[in-house]
């Protein structure tokens, strides 16, 4: 195997090991080499315990680059009641209503510079009617702009917890660096539509179809 791909490898594995607010636990499975993980443990700053969090998907993220596909990241989308997420179109955004916490999990393939990622994010919340101007909203977008930018084989997350009408939303960059956001309701579901509502474009549709499946 050549030294850069040790690298890589290696990379990938300490996003799987590393603890944190997420905690990813190691999976039998793997997307484009990225290990795909079977549960995250979610540990907000104050809480009394960890939740405990399930996945419910996972799947690879591609963009069209002139006439090319190329390989972004690889996504995984995690809940606390699995059992009652819905695997349909229909029903996956209308579900969230019984999840009381959540984590997006980013695992990028390629370096991609922080204001490209802030508008791939900006445009899928076009996408699905998102108000822009929500406090939660918009600090989250202007935390991601404002983050490093996204390199190769490190993680970006998203991790959420709601606590009667207040979501805690903690962001970490792939450089390691948390900043935490709290929102309405609105902010859980508008960050996990990026992924499980209306398809931006064609490569999210794509991803969108894998997370369904339960890949």
């Amino acid at each position: 195997m050549k030294l850069s791909s040790l690298v890589l490898s290696f990379a990938l594995f300490s996003q799987i090991a590393s603890a944190g607010v997420l905690s990813l636990e190691h999976g039998s499975k793997s997307i484009e080499g990225v290990n795909v993980a079977s549960s995250a443990t979610l540990s907000l700053t104050g809480a009394t315990e960890a939740t405990k969090l399930d996945s419910v998907g996972a799947g690879l993220r591609q963009k069209k680059v002139l006439v090319a596909n190329v390989k972004v990241y690889v996504a995984q989308i995690f809940v606390d009641n699995a059992g009652k997420f819905v695997r349909t179109e229909a029903g996956a955004m209308a579900s969230l209503k019984e999840m009381k916490a959540a984590a997006v999990n980013l695992t990028f393939l390629r370096s991609v510079d922080a204001p490209t990622v802030q508008v791939s994010f900006r445009d899928a919340f076009d996408a699905n009617d998102v108000d822009l101007n929500n406090k939660g909203v918009a600090a989250f977008l202007s935390a991601v702009k404002e983050s490093a930018d996204a390199k190769e084989g490190k993680s970006m997350k998203m991790s959420m917890k709601k606590d009667n009408g207040v979501v805690t939303l903690v962001f970490e960059g792939t450089n390691g660096v948390e900043k935490t956001i709290t929102g309405d309701e609105k902010l859980f579901n508008a960050i996990l539509s990026i992924w499980l509502g209306e398809s931006a474009d064609a490569g999210l549709e794509v991803l969108k179809a894998s997370i369904l499946k339960g890949e």
